[in-house]
């Protein structure tokens, strides 16, 4: 009878090395295990690769001249630097210096899908760095820019213009030292819009509104958006309304009014086939300070539910901070419930996810949450289905 120990298929090993994607430690002992083993392991081992200085640079350098098979492991590429100080003006200087020492081995990283560039000044790289980073560029799915710095907001696009595959884009506090002439930017702008196929974007309150809405958004027959995820705490000479959406999110200021949002024509009546609606961010308290009608805030809210045309809305999404539930009416009821309860919307899904900062989260408080919420929508309630969390 044969002593042979039962040998596992590869397949199924390679099954357990992928269960451990995410522990460092784990994979290491699964590379030194034996010759079989490496590639998984390698494979998520060096996933995901961060450069923060120059050391860094040199050591990736190194070991991609020592094992070339490493570079095609790569996927998720972040260049982050850091700040030095401040100029006269007060800004942050970038320590970015060293982002030149990357230009090497850029072009040995041919199947990056993901890329996330932080506190980086474009403009102050050499060229031949740019030139390297646009080899990485072409096969980019995923970007993400957080404070990265440009000269002009004409560059902002040049440099979108770069990724001829990108789907998702994530601005965080992204900025420019001036505007282009109107001329460049809509020239540049349209090119950009034509070759792009973005379905998700992100803008968090740092960065600019203006130069994404009005030069890739403005184009709906052009665009492919299906997620836009809005938080901005500033709106003037914002414009959202020409993209097909599918799924919208959005957070603004809370002292925003009626005649702010529609004298910034942003509007929700072209996105036909919108399908879900999140408010975010609705922070009662915060609120409250803004203005003297405590029963007259958000009154944006249901002026962008009388917008919708689309037939298609399945789910609709608030996000609730406030002290108590006594607080809730503090929003304006009766145009929401009016808005919600329209015939097009039959079947539609309202969920609420409220924080109530001064009470204790438990069953007790969801019922409460939900008997108030229930007594403020009665005409809604009989068209679609209400769902509540405390948070």
């Amino acid at each position: 009878m044969s002593s042979t120990p039962p040998v596992l298929p590869p397949e199924l090993i390679d099954q357990a090395i992928d269960h451990l994607w995410d522990d460092h430690e784990a994979l290491e002992a699964c590379s030194l295990t034996c010759r079989s083993w490496v590639p998984t392991s390698r494979l998520h081992l060096f996933r995901t690769v961060r450069v923060r200085s120059a050391d860094d640079c040199t050591k990736l350098s190194a070991l991609l001249d020592a094992s070339p098979v490493i570079a095609h492991c790569v996927r998720k590429l972040t260049v982050s630097a850091e700040y030095k100080g401040v100029d006269s003006n007060g800004r942050a200087c970038e320590d970015d210096a060293w982002v030149n020492q990357m230009s090497t081995l850029l072009s040995k990283l041919y199947r990056v899908h993901t890329l996330a560039l932080s506190r980086v000044k474009w403009s102050s790289l050499l060229p031949e760095t740019k030139s390297a980073f646009a080899v990485v560029f072409k096969s980019v799915k995923m970007l993400l820019l957080f404070e990265v710095r440009f000269d002009a907001s004409g560059d902002v696009l040049g440099f979108l213009f770069e990724f001829p595959i990108l789907s998702e884009l994530y601005f965080h506090g992204v900025s420019w030292d001036r505007e282009s002439p109107a001329s460049q930017v809509s020239d540049t702008g349209g090119r950009v819009a034509k070759c792009m196929g973005l379905t998700y974007l992100f803008l968090d309150p740092k960065s600019s509104p203006t130069l994404v809405t009005e030069w890739l958004l403005n184009r709906a027959s052009e665009q492919r958006l299906r997620t836009i995820q809005l938080c901005w705490r500033e709106i003037e000479n914002t414009r959202a309304s020409e993209s097909e959406l599918e799924c919208l999110r959005i957070e603004f200021p809370f002292g925003l009014s009626e005649e702010v949002l529609l004298q910034n024509q942003l509007t929700l009546s072209h996105n036909t086939g919108l399908r879900t609606l999140h408010f975010g961010g609705l922070d009662v308290s915060a609120a409250a300070t803004q203005t003297l009608f405590s029963n007259r805030l958000f009154t944006w809210v249901a002026v962008m539910l009388g917008q919708i045309s689309s037939s298609s809305l399945r789910e609709v999404i608030f996000e609730l901070e406030l002290p108590d539930v006594c607080d809730l009416q503090s929003l304006d009821w009766l145009r929401i419930d009016r808005e919600l309860s329209r015939r097009e919307f039959n079947g539609l899904l309202l969920r609420f996810y409220v924080n109530c900062t001064r009470r204790e989260c438990g069953s007790s408080l969801e019922g409460e949450v939900r008997r108030e919420l229930e007594s403020r929508l009665p005409n809604f309630l009989g068209r679609g289905t209400l769902r509540v969390s405390c948070l």
